[in-house]
């Protein structure tokens, strides 16, 4: 098949943030009359949306660059255009150089375009709702305040339109993202306001779960945790990232918070909401941890048996403090740390899931299971319980028939596999 003209198509690398920007550059190109395809080949014109926050993620996107390359010059497609972190972490002059095959090179959109109108990527009934952008946290390890700038929050009524528009397009899921969510509000209003915000949100008609991610414990104040245990739309499903549970390590990681701090906090958690999820994410191997203080980070992982949990391996990113920080510690040493911690974390997930045998759980359905050749099997369902967050998380495999994406079925748990769940909609 030939070139379509005026045919785009967009590959969107890294976090839901990022997603969209992708979804808002997809719609500003519908409206100026090109027509989106999934498949790239065979496009005028093909986007690639990249992530810069780590160099795996770097090396990612010029993985797809160099297949998105070599199908330019078999003229199986028209155009490249590359946008996102990248070009902003490594520099458009020296990507110039380094893909003279790229035909246009972008940063991210500007403050002023971050709420713009988008084209959903997602499934139609799950939409991510960014309610601020950019990070003023400065955390040692980290690059995103020298990408995407200090915090913006989203004015609030700017927030609430977006996320009625996006109810009444059968959006039933809203998933409430930005660098730090509980952060949202103090630049423009004088303190962190979250809770009111989300409170305004659960009023909206047609949403039925309202997800929060990227939540950090310095904010997690009293007026959020008592809105989490009222049982409203508001999942009792808590994301938020520690790091480490060393103070000396939380102090070089410049995380402005103590393990007793985060203690008390978790403890008020687990005990004021019920069937609470803890999604958490550490690093292994952040220079100057010693045994020691990686034990330490091993019994606290196995102390509060947090049911989701991503680690990651200690990346020096140019231009954070942590890349010029000593002691390093050796790869092989990062590579056992890494490996003991995810058992850990994998070991308290499954445990988790064993302990829903037996019980009826609330499952959305998301589609139907397709298999390693592509084919839908008609009766069996991916689904996700209040403890999924979606493409993260583990899901459920439903048994059932004349389901949809979208819609909402008790299931009884008959087994699991590994940290995903079987069950039948009932």
């Amino acid at each position: 098949m030939p070139i379509q003209p005026r045919s785009f198509s967009l590959v969107s690398l890294g976090c839901p943030k990022n997603l969209v920007d992708s979804e808002q550059r997809v719609f500003a190109l519908q409206q100026a009359g090109m027509e989106f395809r999934t498949d790239v080949e065979n496009c005028e014109l093909v986007v690639l949306n990249t992530c810069g926050f780590l160099q795996s993620a770097r090396n990612e996107a010029r993985e797809y660059l160099h297949a998105l390359i070599e199908l330019k010059k078999q003229g199986s497609i028209g155009r490249i255009d590359v946008c996102g972190c990248m070009p902003v972490f490594e520099g458009i002059e020296t990507l110039k150089t380094e893909f003279p095959e790229v035909d246009n090179w972008l940063g991210i959109p500007a403050a002023s375009e971050q709420s713009a109108p988008r084209h959903l990527l997602t499934e139609k009934h799950v939409a991510y709702l960014r309610i601020a952008d950019g990070c003023s946290r400065r955390c040692a390890f980290c690059a995103i305040p020298n990408i995407r700038g200090a915090f913006r929050s989203v004015p609030e009524e700017v927030v609430i339109a977006e996320a009625q528009q996006l109810a009444e397009s059968g959006v039933k899921e809203l998933v409430v993202i930005a660098q730090e969510t509980t952060f949202w509000g103090n630049d423009l209003y004088g303190g962190p306001k979250l809770a009111s915000l989300l409170e305004k949100l659960e009023k909206i008609e047609g949403l039925r779960w309202i997800r929060l991610m990227y939540s950090y414990p310095q904010y997690f104040a009293d007026d959020l945790i008592d809105l989490f245990a009222a049982g409203g739309k508001l999942l009792p499903y808590i994301d938020i990232p520690l790091q480490h549970a060393n103070d000396e390590m939380l102090a070089k990681m410049n995380r402005r918070v103590t393990k007793a701090k985060t203690e008390a906090l978790l403890e008020k958690l687990r005990r004021r909401i019920d069937n609470l999820v803890l999604r958490t994410s550490f690093i292994v191997g952040f220079p100057g941890e010693t045994d020691a203080m990686f034990q330490e980070l091993l019994r606290f992982a196995e102390k509060w048996k947090f049911e989701r949990a991503g680690v990651f391996r200690f990346s020096a990113e140019r231009g954070t403090p942590a890349c010029k920080f000593a002691p390093k510690v050796p790869s092989k040493t990062i590579e056992r740390r890494f490996e003991q911690l995810y058992k850990t974390c994998e070991k308290n997930s499954i445990a988790w899931a064993n302990r829903q045998k037996g019980k009826i759980l609330n499952v959305q359905i998301d589609g139907n299971y397709v298999d390693e050749y592509g084919r839908k099997e008609a009766q069996l369902f991916i689904g996700r319980t209040i403890a999924d967050a979606p493409d993260i998380d583990p899901v459920v495999y439903v048994t059932g028939q004349q389901l949809s994406p979208g819609m909402f079925v008790a299931c009884e748990i008959l087994e699991t596999e590994g940290c995903d769940l079987v069950g039948v909609a009932i």
